[in-house]
């Protein structure tokens, strides 16, 4: 289940965001190597924003696979506050066979 949240003042996203049920989410290499835990808040077909598990250094070009369908998507960190960090989807990545 989703909702539509408010736009706020000054949001520059494009489309509207839907807060999410909390779902579990990794975030990886490009190159595949697990990176971090986090939670999925809110997700837009463009954007996410992420709360991760702890505090830790990442690179600007991530993997994120979304636990709950087993997709992973090519996506890069716009915002960082703490443990909270927004991202832009570029595109579906290619999962390997399990």
């Amino acid at each position: 289940m989703t909702d539509s949240s408010s736009s706020e003042p000054g949001d520059r996203r494009r489309e509207d965001r839907h807060r999410t049920r909390l779902r579990g989410g990794i975030l990886r290499s490009r190159d595949g190597l697990r990176l971090a835990d986090c939670l999925i808040r809110d997700r837009s077909a463009r954007g996410a924003k992420l709360v991760l598990a702890e505090m830790r250094p990442l690179p600007l070009d991530l993997e994120l696979e979304d636990e709950a369908d087993h997709r992973r998507y090519h996506v890069r960190i716009i915002r960082r506050d703490g443990l909270e960090i927004g991202v832009v989807v570029e595109s579906e990545a290619i999962a390997p066979p399990t």
